[in-house]
């Protein structure tokens, strides 16, 4: 009977705490909870043993001590933070369903977004950047595109870059709505992106959305997230990969942020080209553009958008506001590509490998700089 009730106790616990007791009363106030409930368990028992004034006087004594360390006990969130992050505080925190999220403000008063205790997004300039031309590429390559999917919000820099771009609907696909409040603190880096009339936020998993949708886009791309971070691999894996191909239009494009050790980007580029075999590679060889088919830039496409209002003030984000520009964007085709990786293992669901980094060599990433192909077969009118 104890031990039925003690295995009740356990799964009852687990469900309050993670979809009540964290979300309503917050970290400090549930680990209080739950040692003063041990606490009462435990005078319980004490008091069937004692007796008299001796119980009344140990009861009071004990309750009294732990009132005074109930009282003195620090906020397990701040001490994390001022551990982890000395010099900044916090401006805005929610102890969601979903997970933690924070908005730290820093010494120099930049304000970055906390997921779990990890940093996902700042208003720094060259993280807005980052962050910013995963949004705004694949619409620059794409010739006219109309709807655009981004998997996660954070702070809202991506999907804001993808929403300025004229006659383009873009959905956001935000698994927590306490990253959807957050959003809100970067505002002035976002270009409001909660509040335009061309985007639609929806709250669910990226996954899930992808698995169910009937819905057909020109260009899907993900927010930023180290590969290294638990749970990373969702948007990773090949598995992941088939799900953002099988929701792409004719034509369409999906971009993939690749960054990490030799083993790690090796890995991530080689699952990409097993679902994306026509895939390219740009910039600064961290963003990975899949398509249906094989590639093809048109000179005359971008000419045409630059006459539409708002592109160019859209482009000039990214940097690029001609073609020449956009050619010399252009790293690398599949061949180089596959060339360069090799072969070897992919991302699976089953087969997390990022996650598990410590699994993979920790050699720092080789030869990347002579990954580098010829833009010319890719231009269909020059």
């Amino acid at each position: 009977m104890f031990y039925s009730a003690n295995v009740f106790g356990a799964i009852l616990g687990s469900i309050a705490a993670g979809f009540f007791l964290l979300p309503w009363i917050g970290s400090r106030t549930t680990l209080l909870g739950v040692a003063a409930t041990i606490l009462l368990s435990g005078l319980i028992l004490l008091g069937i043993r004692l007796r008299g004034m001796t119980r009344i006087v140990t009861t009071a004594v004990i309750v009294a001590g732990f009132s005074v360390l109930a009282y003195r006990m620090a906020d397990p969130f701040e001490v994390v933070t001022a551990v982890r992050y000395p010099g900044r505080t916090a401006v805005w925190r929610e102890e969601a369903v979903q997970g933690t999220v924070a908005v730290l403000r820093g010494p120099g008063e930049e304000l970055g977004l906390y997921l779990e205790g990890n940093h996902q997004a700042s208003d720094q300039r060259t993280m807005v950047y980052v962050h910013r031309r995963i949004g705004h590429l694949p619409l620059a390559i794409h010739p006219d595109p109309r709807t655009a999917l981004v998997v996660g919000l954070g702070g809202g820099a991506t999907a804001g870059a993808a929403a300025i771009h004229p006659g383009v609907h873009v959905d956001v696909v935000e698994l927590s709505e306490a990253v959807i409040r957050a959003a809100r603190y970067f505002r002035r880096v976002n270009h409001g992106v909660l509040t335009r009339p061309n985007v639609t936020v929806r709250v669910d998993d990226g996954r899930n959305y992808l698995l169910t949708t009937g819905k057909k886009y020109d260009v899907i791309t993900a927010d930023l997230i180290l590969p290294l971070y638990a749970g990373s691999n969702n948007i990773y894996s090949v598995d992941y990969f088939r799900l953002v191909r099988r929701a792409l239009r004719p034509g369409g494009l999906a971009l993939q942020w690749v960054d990490g050790t030799d083993a790690e980007y090796k890995t991530i580029m080689r699952s990409f080209l097993s679902v994306f075999p026509h895939a390219t590679l740009w910039v600064d060889r961290s963003l990975m553009i899949g398509s249906l088919e094989p590639l093809k830039l048109s000179r005359l496409a971008f000419d045409a958008k630059l006459q539409r209002q708002g592109q160019l003030e859209a482009l000039q984000e990214l940097g690029i506001t001609t073609f020449d520009e956009l050619k010399r964007a252009f790293i690398a085709g599949p061949d180089d590509m596959r060339a360069f990786v090799g072969d070897g293992p992919v991302l699976t669901d089953d087969r997390p490998l990022v996650e598990y980094f410590l699994s993979l060599p920790r050699k720092d990433l080789q030869g990347v700089e002579r990954l580098k192909g010829d833009v010319r077969p890719y231009i269909a009118d020059e």
